[in-house]
């Protein structure tokens, strides 16, 4: 059996997404391509790799075996080049950031600015809850919310991110006052555990990329982060809540593997950031 990087990435990214669309949209190819691609190998392979079902594929213990290998073939990969971009001087190239997609909103400045002033440097910018890893050298940077960064990156603070009740007049002013609450796939987070003790009437549920802008379109009061409602002229902040979201204030944090904090093109993207 002869299988090469090329092979085994495909694997690799269903491993680590767990669903095939995930793994197909990083890739950049469709979904019906992946299952060729995965069908091709397992015919060079003999074994099955894939448990189909209605529900959708699962790797099986020889293919979750396979992603293992690609996986340290990655961060092998990832280290020859972490290294080799170390020993560069001059800010071009690609650089990559990961975060959620609600920051954008926060970035869109800095990143113009950046671009701007190196025009040789074009960043990859990866945006969900469960993007490329810093520690695995997946990606570049990360900015995150969180208490410390993790075990194995390097952080550098960029302040605290308090929270606040937000709405435009004509939502504050209404009898009954209605709410745009989280998702309730964010059930567990600590803003939702606030909604359920101190919101009112529903208005609207939404995942939070887009809270604050139907927040702003007059749909309701919402929690958020003080820096993405000054965004918004349309939101003024309900000041009587203000002692009951203090203790919902965190840090953000950028991230780096240590071993590239100092690259040019990473310190210049961190600078971008930090300096907005």
């Amino acid at each position: 059996m002869n299988l090469l990087w090329d092979d085994l990435r495909y694997l690799e990214a269903l491993d680590r997404t767990g669903k095939v669309g995930s793994a197909a949209r990083e890739l950049g190819i469709s979904v019906s391509t992946f299952y060729r691609r995965l069908a091709e190998l397992e015919q060079a392979a003999g074994q099955l790799c894939l448990k189909r079902a209605p529900s959708g594929a699962t790797l099986t213990d020889f293919g979750r075996s396979l992603a293992q290998v690609g996986r340290r073939t990655r961060t092998g990969l990832n280290e020859v080049v972490s290294q080799l971009r170390a020993k560069e001087t001059e800010v071009e190239g690609e650089v990559s950031l990961t975060t959620v997609v609600a920051l954008l909103p926060l970035l869109q400045g800095p990143l113009a600015e950046l671009t701007r002033r190196h025009p040789k440097l074009h960043v990859t910018l990866h945006l969900g809850d469960d993007g490329p890893s810093v520690r695995l050298r997946e990606v570049d940077v990360a900015l995150g919310v969180m208490k410390r960064p993790p075990q194995g990156c390097w952080g550098r603070k960029l302040g605290s991110l308090p929270s606040g009740v937000f709405a435009t007049k004509a939502a504050a002013a209404q009898k009954p006052r209605r709410w745009v609450l989280r998702s309730l796939a964010e059930v567990t987070s600590p803003d939702s555990a606030w909604e359920r003790a101190h919101a009112g009437e529903l208005a609207v549920r939404a995942p939070f990329h887009a809270l604050v802008e139907l927040c702003a379109a007059g749909l309701g009061l919402g929690l958020m982060p003080r820096r993405l409602a000054a965004l918004h002229p349309s939101l003024v902040e309900l000041t009587e809540f203000a002692p009951l979201a203090a203790r919902l204030e965190r840090t953000a944090w950028l991230l780096a593997h240590p071993d590239q904090r100092r690259t040019p093109r990473v310190v210049a993207l961190m600078d971008a950031l930090a300096n907005s």
